[in-house]
């Protein structure tokens, strides 16, 4: 055997045609000596990237909330607002209006996120020009962001714009 054989090529050569166990089995060998070798970093790079292959670039619950829980605005106080600023009963309630007015590729998630980090990086920005508005206009004027947001033709994630965007980071 060629040991210049990557473990692509040699999985290939190898396991072409002998069904679906022996490629898991495989899968798992290599999956648990490249995890004992790798970093935390590394590793939710990795499955990040893995699942965005896998789910098309759409969020689940698990990476949405996880990037979520790391967003945050200041206030003019210097006093740190972290999300989530809705809850996802709040959230749903709104993507049942919306939702026809976006690209139906975006899951529930994918809008999830689309509006907690337009929150997040324009909220103050808002605040500052609609200085008499109360929470539940500014909440609309978000709202409209983030659809507009999603539907912006010339991104270059398309229909997976908020993923593509947040994995770019």
């Amino acid at each position: 055997m060629q040991m210049n054989m990557t473990l692509y090529e040699m999985t290939k050569k190898y396991g072409e045609g002998k069904g679906e166990g022996v490629m898991w089995t495989t899968l798992q060998t290599v999956s648990d000596a490249i995890e004992d070798a790798m970093d935390e970093d590394v590793k939710k790079r990795l499955m990040r990237n893995l699942y965005g292959q896998m789910a098309g670039g759409h969020y689940n619950q698990e990476f949405a909330q996880d990037d979520v829980a790391k967003m945050y605005y200041k206030e003019q106080s210097g006093a740190k607002i972290a999300a989530p600023y809705w809850t996802e009963a709040q959230v749903k309630e709104v993507y049942e209006i919306v939702r026809k007015d976006i690209s139906s590729q975006y899951t529930f998630w994918d809008f999830y996120v689309t509006l907690q980090m337009i929150k997040s990086d324009n909220v103050q920005m808002l605040k500052k020009w609609y200085p008499a508005a109360p929470p539940e206009e500014l909440d609309k004027k978000l709202v409209e962001m983030a659809v507009n947001w999603l539907n912006d033709p010339d991104n270059p994630y398309g229909d997976h714009k908020i993923w593509g965007y947040m994995c770019a980071k």
